[in-house]
């Protein structure tokens, strides 16, 4: 009787890890298949020789975003909208990093986690979005203009 216990607790585990690992890979397709059509379509204009670097950005209008550099070797981004409005791209050199935004964004913040910085349009502007969680697991939203670090908007304690 205790080997059938054991044997159906271990086929139990077993089935959850693989629904599990099932669902997180059925749930990210999406985003993949975005992703990969949008740096297709960054690759098929010439706007982008090389990406290093893609994701989904979500506001009132969702994206995918491409960074990368074009034929001159000039680091760029390519905001690519899902929903068939025109590409739009931006130069990012001498702009604001990521890092940069960061340091801003954070600054007289009690942080306990940055769970992503990322890079978008919002109202025709470039935006770096940076999110987080304060000390006390509250989440934060501050977007700061790439073109000259100011904060453009905070929504704080979620």
């Amino acid at each position: 009787m205790k080997q059938w216990i054991i044997f159906i607790a271990g086929f139990l585990s077993f089935l959850a890890i693989v629904l599990t690992i099932l669902i997180l890979i059925l749930g990210n397709k999406p985003f993949s298949n975005v992703e990969k059509t949008a740096i297709a379509q960054v690759k098929d204009e010439n706007l982008l020789t090389e990406v290093s670097r893609s994701y989904v950005y979500s506001s009132d209008q969702k994206s995918v975003t491409v960074i990368g550099t074009d034929s001159e070797g000039k680091l760029k981004a390519v905001f690519v909208p899902i929903s068939g409005q025109e590409l739009s791209e931006t130069d990012l050199d001498g702009k604001i990093t990521a890092q940069e935004a960061r340091g801003i964004a954070l600054q007289d913040m009690e942080v306990k986690e940055v769970l992503h910085t990322k890079l978008g349009r919002e109202e025709n502007k470039t935006i770096w979005e940076v999110v987080f969680l304060t000390e006390n697991d509250k989440l934060n939203y501050v977007y700061i203009s790439a073109e000259d670090g100011s904060i453009w908007k905070r929504i704080l304690n979620l």
